[in-house]
C-alpha cells in the first residue's frame, strides 16, 4: 500500500490496534469496551510514532516510490500527528469513566499524553527533522510508561474495590 496510497497508514493503524483486543479477550474472555478503548489508543498512538519516522525518513520513502503523507503532504502528515497525540486525552480519560481504573489515572496519563502532544504539537507548528525525531523518541517512551500506569491504576481500583467489599460484609 506504501507504494499506492497515503491511507496506508491507517490501514496499518488498524492492523496494529487488533493484538490489544486479542491479549484482552484472551485475558479477560470478553470484548468489553475497556478492550475497545485500548484498540483505539494503540490505533492513535501510532500516527504520532509512524508519522514523525516518516518525516525523518522522507527522503529515502520518496527514492523508493513510496507514497507517503510525508513525502506528499507533508503538513498534513504533522498534522495528523498531533490531532492522534491530542485523541489520547479522551481516550485515557475513558478508563476511569469504565471502571477499569481508578480516577487518579487522569492525572497520570494527562503528564505522559501531554508531553507527547507537546512534542506533536512543536513538530505541527514547525516541522523539521530535530521535531520528528523528538516526537517520535517521545512515543517510544510514552507508550510503555502509558501501558504501565494503566496496569497500575487498575490493580489500585481492584484493591479499592476489594476493600470496600471487605469492609462492607465486616459491617453485616
Amino acid at each position: 500500500m506504501k507504494r499506492l496510497t497515503i491511507a496506508n497508514t491507517w490501514v496499518g493503524s488498524l492492523v496494529g490496534a487488533i493484538p490489544p483486543l486479542m491479549g484482552w479477550a484472551a485475558a479477560t474472555g470478553t470484548l468489553g469496551p475497556g478492550a475497545w478503548v485500548l484498540g483505539g489508543m494503540m490505533f492513535a498512538w501510532q500516527f504520532p510514532h509512524f508519522n514523525s519516522l516518516a518525516y525523518t525518513l522522507r527522503a529515502d520513502y520518496s527514492k523508493a516510490g513510496y507514497r507517503m503523507m510525508s513525502v506528499t503532504h507533508p503538513r498534513l502528515n504533522a498534522r495528523v500527528s498531533l490531532r492522534y497525540a491530542l485523541l489520547m486525552f479522551p481516550l485515557s480519560a475513558m478508563y476511569p469513566w469504565l471502571g477499569v481504573t481508578d480516577m487518579w489515572f487522569l492525572l497520570d496519563s494527562s503528564i505522559v499524553n501531554g508531553f507527547m502532544a507537546w512534542c506533536a504539537y512543536q513538530f505541527w507548528k514547525s516541522p523539521d527533522v530535530k521535531k520528528s525525531r523528538r516526537l517520535f523518541f517521545s512515543s517510544l517512551v510514552h507508550l510503555p510508561v502509558l501501558l504501565i500506569l494503566i496496569m497500575a491504576h487498575e490493580f489500585i481500583q481492584e484493591r479499592y474495590i476489594a476493600s470496600a467489599k471487605q469492609e462492607g460484609e465486616e459491617e453485616e
